[in-house]
């Protein structure tokens, strides 16, 4: 569990941001994937969970959340065109900087 604390309106604007979880995945023949975070909202601004291709500095996914304050799933799933092992993490940002989501955990099926 990771609280962040001003979580800010740019991904990794503090430490606690850039370690969200960190995998190397082999993407060859895959055509999608289903990202799924485990959050708590805390704040009033719209807080976004992004999967980050670090090896090539590309977003994979992002799921954004507009909804009440709370604990809760977040999933999504999203088409890629990748070849090969790339390192992924996850990241975070909110449009009310001084947001404090917790992060509870995100998991990444490759389909």
């Amino acid at each position: 569990m990771v609280t962040l604390t001003n979580v800010g309106t740019a991904y990794d604007t503090t430490d606690a941001s850039k370690g969200l979880g960190i995998a190397k995945i082999d993407f060859t023949g895959a055509t999608s994937i289903e990202f799924d975070v485990r959050a708590k909202k805390v704040g009033s601004g719209t807080q976004s969970w992004q999967l980050f291709n670090e090896t090539d500095a590309a977003e994979l996914a992002v799921i954004d959340d507009a909804g009440a304050a709370g604990e809760k799933y977040l999933s999504g799933t999203f088409a890629v065109n990748l070849i090969g092992s790339k390192r992924v993490r996850v990241r975070a940002k909110s449009t009310v900087g001084s947001d404090d989501p917790i992060f509870f955990g995100a998991s990444v099926v490759v389909t």
